[in-house]
This record gives structure tokens, C-alpha cells and sequence, in this order.
């Protein structure tokens, strides 16, 4: 009995150690926009803002938020290597940040990082897209069935998403073990984060990220 209570504590200690060995990896989403309001508020009207790329950060709420994040990733020492998606927000996202940030951080804007394309869906609420596009009724019907394989119209399916970031999922994983860097932080969209956690570690994530949300990613020691 002690040496099983023994066996289980030893366990215990050798998976912290092990998660903090692995724990390099933060998956970050960007601030709040105001296309976020078509999902959260059902406001109409958001797509006329401006396109998917060039969505900016709400101009307060979005904007603190970020500049809050940037407070939090100072606390944590050392050296970090920043991969961000090229659209507006993330770009804002970022630079609200490292003006809070004072450690030695080398950027890459990475394309594969961009949010996933959802077509003629993109910031409107379902009773706008059904009023303009009314075809898109059999779509929401699909994704019901089907949400992994089935895609926006003129758009990706959650399945090109995770296909389209494998690639820069090994990379992240490379960098990771090659140790140059204490910190990798990854500025991208929820969906794409969620694949980026299911390639870094081999198993589906059981998050909805929130806007300026940190995820812990593990990989490989």
C-alpha cells in the first residue's frame, strides 16, 4: 500500500514537472472587433465595416483588452519568438501589447496564421445571411450534420483550416526544440488556435477561445 501511495504521488509530480517543461507554447487570440457583435450581440450591418482582413479592434473595449494582455505577457520572463496572422486585428492585437512588453522578442508575420475564410457568412448574423443568400439555408442543415467537412459558401471547412496549418504546426514544434527561445507566442483566431492545439498535441481541444484568451500549448520536451 505505501509503496503504491508512493508510486501515485511520484506520478503526480513527474506530470507538473513535465507540463512545465512543455509549457513554452501560448496560443493567443485577438482583441474583440466589432464583427465579434454579429456572433455575440446578433447585430446586423457588421460586414460593411470592412473586409475580414482589414476588421479592425473595437476602439475601446478590443483595444484595452489587448494592452491588458500585453501587462500579463510582461510578467513572464525572458526571450519569446512571435508568430502572428497577418490580418488588421491580430496586427493590432500585437503592437497594443508590445507597447506594454519590455523582454527581447523577435516577429514573424506568418500567412498560414489567417482566420478561417467563411465566405459570404463572414459578419452577418444567420438571419442576414439567409435574407441575401437564401440558398444558404442547405449550408446550415450540412453544418449540422456535418460541421467538420462542411464549408461556407466560397469559403473553408473546419477540415481546410486544420490542413492548412499542419505545416506551421510542425514548425512551431521545431522551434520549440530547438530551445533558442523561453517563450513562443503564437497571435492568431480561435478556430485557427484550436487547430494549432489539436497538431501540437495530438488531440482534439475541448476550448472556445475568448477574445485576448491565452491557451497553454504543450508539444514535446
Amino acid at each position: 500500500m505505501l509503496l503504491e501511495y508512493i508510486m501515485i504521488i511520484m506520478y503526480f509530480y513527474v506530470r507538473i514537472f513535465m507540463v512545465i517543461l512543455m509549457s513554452d507554447i501560448y496560443l493567443i487570440r485577438h482583441g474583440f472587433t466589432p464583427a465579434n457583435n454579429a456572433n455575440y450581440n446578433q447585430q446586423r450591418g457588421l460586414w460593411k465595416i470592412a473586409e475580414d482582413k482589414d476588421m479592425p479592434l473595437e476602439m475601446e473595449y478590443g483595444e484595452e483588452q489587448a494592452r491588458e494582455l500585453g501587462r500579463f505577457l510582461n510578467t513572464m520572463e525572458g526571450n519569446a519568438f512571435i508568430m502572428v496572422s497577418p490580418y488588421r486585428r491580430t496586427l493590432q492585437t500585437l503592437s497594443l501589447a508590445l507597447r506594454e512588453m519590455h523582454g527581447d522578442y523577435q516577429v514573424r508575420v506568418c500567412d498560414e496564421l489567417h482566420e478561417n475564410n467563411s465566405g459570404i457568412h463572414y459578419a452577418k448574423t444567420k438571419d442576414e445571411i439567409l435574407e441575401m443568400y437564401p440558398e444558404s439555408k442547405e449550408t446550415f442543415t450540412d453544418f449540422e450534420n456535418n460541421p467538420l467537412e462542411t464549408a461556407y459558401l466560397g469559403g473553408e471547412s473546419e477540415y481546410d483550416v486544420r490542413d492548412r496549418v499542419m505545416n506551421i504546426s510542425e514548425e512551431i514544434l521545431r522551434i520549440q526544440k530547438e530551445k533558442e527561445y523561453d517563450f513562443i507566442f503564437i497571435f492568431a483566431h480561435g478556430n485557427v488556435n484550436r487547430w494549432l492545439y489539436y497538431w501540437i498535441n495530438q488531440e482534439m481541444p475541448n476550448f472556445k477561445q475568448k477574445n485576448c484568451e491565452v491557451i497553454i500549448g504543450s508539444g514535446s520536451m
